[in-house]
């Protein structure tokens, strides 16, 4: 991204600001994962009132649960009033969420603790579709990876944040102190443009094409891409309502269906228990580093990794980034696991006085791979995947899932290391992982350097995972006895005159191939994707010009 960034500077710096501004409700969501850590350790040990542990797990708990609904509430706002005003919207009560947080202590009633939580909770959710989508139709193609993956950095400074803070100060002068931060979002999102797609989609063509100029800069051509949003959206609201059965298509459940996996893969990586945790699992490890240290540490090698990988996703797309991760995080959690196997096998003592360099390795290791990967890919998928018809809808519905696959993980994780032992916990999360790399390596396609509607192709027709229409060789013999060449794998079916033969009609074919996509028989070209990369920038715009 920085070579286009000294080549072109008006063009990606307002695009710069606008993904910065627009992540910051992901921040703010990290801020209320990483209260967690320090603060569950400081209230267990307040003498304001008394919680049992079933209501402590509650309280970590509550937020991933409650975003589940936040996740599915923001859905309409998006659609109706547009992801910006949502994103303003959602800022205020996720500010009196922390407040009445803060405030609980001076009332002296844990009721207020579960509301606080409750609120935060719902807004976590909302603000996670609402940022990605917003920064996703903001981008162009060739930065989009670069500017969605802002997202998981911010998610990871708002949890380093929150644990240096926390290291200092009580849980309830805390909560205090992360409330300005959903403040920041509010004002920072009034200055900011909704996005040229949503403008379209609502027929405000003037707008949009103000908002496009805004984020490409005032010098450049905008003209091209903007008459290409309009044919996408041209295309996209033939049918002004979304009918039920449209969300049943292949091109819709595909998507969703590989985002889910994604998300569930990534949750049960086990990220959450160590973000919720880390305190803890460094006292049963019997480190002699103080748990609230280790967790600073942690939180800043999440955040350098994700910070970094923010540049690895355009260039070594998706799909490497994912295996790659999830196989250095698989590798993490058995050797943490051998750890707490070691520690029941000899004993606390000799395994902390043997090993007790591990744990905090292991975790270092975890995070940096996590955050290579896992962190951020999954949500910028999210904001590539969907098609633009059905991009507020099915954004909710994944990030609900995967807020769901939080709930279970963090309310679970105590009771994993009871009923099957601390490295039964850690080695069952290490079989998840595995089975991801097999997942993604299967299923999910290329993304890097596509447009949004070449991806929505992926989806409409059969592609190998690279983005290319699956073609195995002609058989000759075929060609020339006039027989039809059929691939029952890719739904390609070509037809040849009996009279000529193979060789002789191979020089006259124009590159098409009559292709099944569901809708009829129409035909494609057999290599309809365009890499950005390799696009030259006539017009003046970051986007490729189409084929």
């Amino acid at each position: 991204m920085w070579k286009h960034i000294m080549k072109n500077p008006h063009k990606v710096l307002p695009q710069l600001l606008a993904a910065g501004i627009g992540s910051w409700g992901f921040f703010c969501t990290g801020t209320v994962r990483g209260w967690s850590s320090p603060g569950i350790p400081s209230l267990n040990a307040t003498k304001t009132f008394d919680i049992d542990a079933t209501e402590m797990a509650w309280i970590a708990a509550m937020p991933p649960l409650c975003a589940l609904a936040g996740a599915l509430l923001v859905g309409y706002p998006m659609q109706r009033y547009g992801r910006r005003t949502a994103l303003i919207g959602l800022s205020l009560p996720f500010f009196l969420g922390f407040l009445l947080m803060g405030f609980t202590n001076l009332a002296q009633h844990k009721a207020i603790l579960f509301i606080g939580r409750l609120l935060s909770g719902l807004m976590n959710g909302a603000a996670t579709p609402a940022s990605q989508i917003y920064i996703s139709e903001c981008a162009s193609p060739r930065i989009r990876g670069t500017l969605s993956s802002f997202t998981a950095s911010a998610l990871a400074l708002g949890i380093l944040v929150a644990y240096i803070i926390g290291a200092f100060v009580d849980w309830w002068v805390l909560a205090f102190i992360l409330s300005m931060f959903p403040l920041m979002l509010f004002t920072g999102m009034i200055f900011m443009p909704e996005t040229p797609v949503w403008l379209i989609s609502h027929n405000r063509e003037d707008d949009a094409r103000k908002a496009l100029q805004r984020l490409r800069g005032k010098r450049t051509d905008i003209e091209a891409e903007f008459q290409r949003l309009k044919e996408n959206q041209a295309k996209n609201s033939q049918q002004q309502e979304i009918q039920p059965r449209e969300l049943l298509k292949g091109s819709v459940l595909k998507p969703l269906g590989i985002s889910m996996g994604i998300m569930f893969f990534q949750q049960f990586t086990g990220i959450n228990a160590m973000i919720f945790y880390t305190v803890s699992i460094f006292k049963s490890a019997g480190t002699t580093l103080d748990g609230r240290y280790a967790t600073i540490i942690i939180g800043f090698v999440q955040l350098i990794a994700t910070a970094g990988s923010g540049f690895l996703v355009d260039r070594f797309g998706r799909r490497f980034l994912l295996l790659s991760s999830a196989a250095i995080v698989s590798g993490a959690l058995a050797a943490m696991g051998s750890f707490f196997y070691m520690q029941a096998q000899w004993g606390p003592a000799l395994a902390t006085e043997t090993l007790g360099w591990l744990p905090l390795l292991s975790l270092i290791v975890f995070f940096i791979a996590y955050s290579g990967g896992y962190a951020n890919v999954p949500f910028i998928l999210m904001g590539e995947m969907f098609p633009a018809r059905y991009r507020s809808i099915l954004g909710p519905l994944s990030s609900s899932f995967n807020l769901c696959c939080t709930f279970t993980v963090v309310r679970s994780f105590p009771l994993m290391q009871i009923s099957m032992e601390k490295y039964g916990a850690f080695w069952f999360f290490m079989c998840c992982t595995l089975v991801g790399i097999v997942f993604v390596y299967f299923l999910l396609p290329e993304t890097k350097g596509k447009t949004l509607d070449d991806i929505e192709k992926l989806f409409s027709v059969k592609y190998n995972a690279d983005g290319t229409l699956k073609i195995t060789e002609m058989q000759p013999d075929n060609y020339s006895n006039g027989k039809t060449a059929s691939i029952a794998s890719s739904g390609i079916v070509m037809n040849a005159p009996s009279r000529e033969s193979f060789h002789k009609q191979k020089g006259k074919q124009d590159d098409k191939a009559t292709v099944e996509n569901g809708n009829g028989f129409s035909p494609v070209p057999l290599n309809p994707i365009v890499d950005s990369e390799d696009e030259d920038e006539d017009d003046g715009s970051l986007v490729p010009t189409p084929v």
